[in-house]
C-alpha cells in the first residue's frame, strides 16, 4: 500500500546503520592509529568498513531525495541531487586513495566542498519545505552547519578531525536517519501533520 515508505525506512534504516558502523571504525582507528595513509591488513579493514558505512549513508541521501521533502522546486532538487553526490565524491577519492596508496586525491576535497555547499542548501530547503515536522524539519540543517564547521576548522587550523568531532558528526547522521524513519512512519499510520 506504501512501497514508497517501505523504500524510505529501508534507506533510514541503512543510514543509521552506517553512522553507527562509521563510529565503530572510529574507535577502532583511534586505538591503533590506523590513519591515512596507511598499510597493512587492519589498516585496509578499517578503510574498507568506513567505505561500507559511508555507502550505506549515501543510500539513506537518495531516500530523502526520492521522498521529495524539499518540495518540488529546483533549489530543492538541485540541492537534494547535488549533496549526495559530493558525498559520493569523498567515497569515490577515499577507495582511489586505498588502491594507490596515496592521500592527496582531488576527489575528496572536491566533495567536501559539495557537500558544504549543498548541503547547508539541502537543510535550508528542507527547513523551509514544512515537509517535515518538529525537530525533524531541522536535522539535515543541523548537519550541514556542523559539517560546515568541520571544514572550515580543518582549513583554519590545518588540523584534522578529533574522535569528538568526528563522533558527534556520526550521532547527527544517525538522527537524519532517524529523522527518515519517522517521517516514513507517520505517513503509513496517518498520524503526520496535514501538509499543504
Amino acid at each position: 500500500m506504501f512501497p514508497n515508505n517501505n523504500r524510505a525506512r529501508l534507506a533510514s534504516a541503512l543510514g543509521m546503520f552506517g553512522a553507527f558502523f562509521f563510529f565503530v571504525g572510529l574507535l577502532i582507528e583511534y586505538r591503533y592509529d590506523l590513519f591515512p595513509p596507511g598499510s597493512g591488513l587492519l589498516y585496509t579493514l578499517n578503510q574498507l568498513q568506513f567505505f561500507l558505512a559511508m555507502a550505506c549513508i549515501l543510500v539513506m541521501l537518495w531516500g530523502i531525495r526520492a521522498e521529495k521533502v524539499g518540495g518540488n522546486g529546483r533549489f530543492p532538487r538541485i540541492s537534494l541531487t547535488l549533496f549526495p553526490i559530493g558525498w559520493g565524491l569523498v567515497i569515490l577519492g577515499g577507495l582511489l586513495n586505498l588502491l594507490t596508496g596515496s592521500a592527496d586525491n582531488p576527489l575528496i576535497p572536491l566533495g567536501a566542498l559539495t557537500m558544504v555547499i549543498f548541503g547547508l542548501a539541502a537543510g535550508v530547503a528542507v527547513a523551509a519545505a514544512h515537509k517535515w515536522t518538529g525537530w525533524r524539519r531541522y536535522v539535515l540543517l543541523l548537519h550541514g552547519v556542523y559539517y560546515a564547521l568541520l571544514v572550515l576548522r580543518a582549513v583554519i587550523t590545518a588540523q584534522g578531525p578529533t574522535l569528538l568531532t568526528e563522533s558527534v558528526w556520526m550521532a547527527i547522521w544517525f538522527l537524519v536517519g532517524l529523522a527518515l524513519w519517522q517521517e516514513s512512519h507517520n505517513k503509513t499510520d496517518g498520524s503526520a501533520a496535514p501538509r499543504s
